[in-house]
């Protein structure tokens, strides 16, 4: 079946988990809805987190596109900017993927040793691929700073992702933005632009 059969069960997991939930979603489930064995199904997967892993990978994967956007280095920084923060509300209105994540994390954080690895690497990759985003838009060297502005800002989607889920309501969505707009056309630019002076 190779990658054709991977992403045929990471639909039909996608389909189970919109229908029973996540804890209810069931390996037999999924390979009844992806028309395979739950053998076939082991064949790619050791557990029901390691497909749920891949069902949120699948749909959380906008750093990845906009780091080869921005590599390419084809594209204007006002483009790369618009592109980040248009990521950013897609991000915010991926209820399922953000509640796999959390899910996920949660799992990973009580013992799941499979699951921790797994996110330790997505953090990493995501945390590198944005930060080479930002290292090929400011033309600026890769540096400790240069790393943690990444890190924070994955930090900061993460946190307005989890206040959506949790319904908190404290600041309105447009502000929200308002503030990421600022940040992405002015508070970056000026901070790496003192990352070039030091």
């Amino acid at each position: 079946m190779g990658k054709a059969g991977r992403m045929k069960i990471i639909e039909a997991a996608r389909s189970i988990i919109s229908e029973y939930g996540i804890q209810g979603a069931t390996i037999r489930q999924i390979a009844k809805q992806a028309g395979v064995s739950t053998g076939a199904i082991y064949h790619y997967y050791q557990s029901k987190e390691a497909i749920l892993y891949d069902v949120m990978d699948e749909g959380l994967s906008d750093v990845k596109r906009i780091s080869e956007i921005a590599t390419d280095g084809k594209e204007k920084l006002e483009v790369i900017n618009k592109e980040i923060f248009e990521s950013m509300q897609r991000r915010y209105q991926k209820d399922a993927e953000s509640r796999l994540q959390f899910y996920l994390a949660h799992e990973a954080i009580i013992g799941n040793e499979e699951l921790k690895l797994k996110f330790q690497h997505k953090y990493q990759d995501w945390i590198r691929r944005l930060e080479n985003i930002f290292i090929q838009a400011y033309e600026i060297k890769p540096s400790p700073l240069t790393e943690a502005a990444a890190t924070s800002t994955i930090a900061v989607i993460d946190g307005i992702a989890l206040q959506i889920l949790l319904e908190t309501d404290t600041v309105h969505i447009t502000h929200i933005n308002r503030v990421l707009e600022f940040m992405l056309n002015e508070g970056y630019p000026h901070f790496f632009q003192t990352l070039r002076e030091e």
